[in-house]
Formats: structure tokens, C-alpha cells, sequence
């Protein structure tokens, strides 16, 4: 017993959601990079290498910046 529409049908199935996957692997593509443009671009880091740090998050135990030992 064949069933020759039914066979197309899922052919026609099968290649919609191949599509779907690759439309879907090209979005997530984009958002990376777009999101990636915002991002730093980090180098590697080497022992010895200078860089510069926030104390923006920093907790020590002063009451404040302006009592501190000079």
C-alpha cells in the first residue's frame, strides 16, 4: 500500500524544518556578532603586563575615601 502523497508531505516536512534550522543557526550567528561588537576586545594577558582597575566595586575597610592613610 503506497501512499505517495504522504511521502511528499513529509519531504516537504523534512525540508522545512532543515530550512528552519539553518534560518535559525543564521540568526544566532547575528545576534553574536552584533553582540559581540559591543564587547571589549580582550587581549591575552601576559605576567607583567600593566593595566588599569576600577574601584568601583571594591568594599575596604576605610569609612571613606577621603579618610584614608595619605
Amino acid at each position: 500500500m503506497e501512499f505517495p502523497k504522504l511521502e511528499e508531505f513529509l519531504i516537504s516536512l523534512q525540508r522545512s524544518w532543515e530550512e528552519v534550522i539553518k534560518v535559525m543557526d543564521m540568526a544566532k550567528e547575528t545576534m553574536k556578532r552584533q553582540y559581540d561588537k559591543k564587547r571589549w576586545n580582550l587581549q591575552e594577558l601576559n605576567k607583567g603586563d600593566n593595566i588599569w582597575l576600577e574601584a568601583k566595586n571594591i568594599h575596604l575597610n576605610r569609612p571613606s575615601k577621603n579618610l584614608d592613610q595619605k
